[in-house]
């Protein structure tokens, strides 16, 4: 069985998603939706990445959608989440990679449009989003109650193990980080549509 995925937002983490989803044949992409740039642009800044080299599959546009290692992969330019149909586009879970709807209420035009999960590549603070981390508390994570999870953030992700093992190890009393961040694309100092 293979569950259909939606990606919201194709920057820096959208794009690394379809290289971690070309891994998973369980989990097909079926659509994007990236706001700013054509699906020309999404093809070729997942083609070519000054980071992580090229792609290692076949990605190309015939100007309106995408093809992906051969798997058709329809392509909409819209700004919020409401106004994509998902469920027309067969869409089961949508991975919300635009950093740019951070709340549940922000989230809850997804479910409107049909989709059953939305996985949030940024933190969520509600109660109602179960924020993951690997290792730490994925043990917490209930399919029939968590319809929005986030991995938290980059930086919790870096932390949390290791002060879990600390903690449960030795003990913490106090402590103080200091945290170097990648660029993103809200530093546009790589690959970015125009």
């Amino acid at each position: 069985m293979t569950t259909n995925i939606g990606i919201n937002g194709f920057g820096r983490i959208g794009r690394l998603a379809v290289r971690a989803l070309r891994d998973q044949p369980e989990l097909v992409l079926v659509h994007v939706n990236e706001h700013k740039g054509e699906p020309e642009t999404a093809a070729h800044l997942v083609e070519f990445d000054s980071v992580h080299g090229r792609y290692q599959g076949s990605v190309r546009s015939d100007g309106t959608d995408l093809e992906i290692d051969g798997l058709a992969v329809t392509f909409s330019a819209m700004n919020t989440p409401g106004t994509v149909p998902w469920a027309d586009y067969g869409v089961d879970i949508v991975l919300e990679c635009s950093g740019a709807f951070p709340t549940v209420e922000k989230l809850s035009p997804y479910f409107d449009r049909g989709v059953q999960k939305v996985i949030v590549a940024a933190p969520v603070k509600d109660p109602r989003a179960l924020n993951i981390v690997m290792g730490c508390n994925d043990h917490l994570y209930d399919p029939a109650i968590h319809t929005i999870v986030t991995a938290a953030s980059c930086t919790t992700n870096c932390l949390a193990p290791v002060v879990k093992v600390l903690h449960e190890s030795i003990g913490i009393e106090r402590g103080a980080i200091t945290t170097m961040h990648d660029v993103t694309n809200t530093q546009v100092v790589v690959d970015a549509p125009p």
